[in-house]
């Protein structure tokens, strides 16, 4: 496979072998790599297993929790604890504007390090941001929400490769699951509405 990859590429790419053979390769394969991880986290199907691994809850989230680092903010009487670690001012912005000042919501939870979504090796486990419970404008529905809080919605204005695929993979994890998922700023203003499908989410082949 990799020599097929090689006689495809362009003469000039193929004479810069010989002048830096160990930059060569490690940017060739890198790419390889690159492309691999792409493919499956565009193609990559979930299926809810029989056996599936149960998280102890107590053990994640206990009575009472010390946070070794100083990234905290006050929370209001929804969240899980009075005060919330956060790793962004994106963060810092969106539980003070608006999970701190929403009264549909029920509770609201950050995704300790420890819960951890099991993603091919080449994609990496994920840990989603936040978790959300919240009513409906009629005060009714409770939502189940996980929101992921980045800089920017749009996916391919993300800095990070790796960051990219595990939004891509997140999307089809929790569409199975039946839990709304979708990537806010601390600036989206409907940013409890559904989020797209799997589906209908940008891929990442070209």
């Amino acid at each position: 496979t990799l020599n097929a990859i090689f006689r495809r590429l362009s003469d000039d790419k193929k004479d810069m072998l010989p002048r830096n053979p160990e930059g060569f390769a490690a940017t060739f394969i890198g790419q390889i790599k690159e492309a691999l991880a792409n493919h499956v986290a565009d193609r990559i199907e979930f299926v809810i297993a029989e056996d599936a691994a149960v998280y102890e809850i107590e053990a994640l989230f206990p009575p009472h929790k010390d946070f070794p680092q100083r990234e905290l903010v006050p929370a209001n009487d929804k969240g899980l604890y009075d005060q919330m670690q956060i790793d962004s001012h994106v963060e810092e912005h969106f539980v003070d504007r608006r999970l701190n000042q929403d009264d549909h919501i029920i509770c609201y939870f950050k995704f300790p390090p420890a819960f951890r979504i099991h993603f091919p090796k080449m994609i990496g486990n994920y840990n989603p941001d936040w978790g959300i419970l919240r009513r409906d404008d009629d005060g009714r529905t409770i939502l189940e929400l996980v929101r992921e809080t980045k800089g920017t919605e749009e996916l391919h204005e993300l800095q990070f490769p790796h960051e990219k695929r595990k939004i891509v993979a997140a999307h089809k994890h929790f569409d199975q699951i039946g839990v709304d998922y979708r990537v806010i700023t601390d600036q989206t203003p409907d940013w409890w509405q559904q989020g797209d499908d799997a589906a209908s989410q940008p891929k990442l082949d070209v």
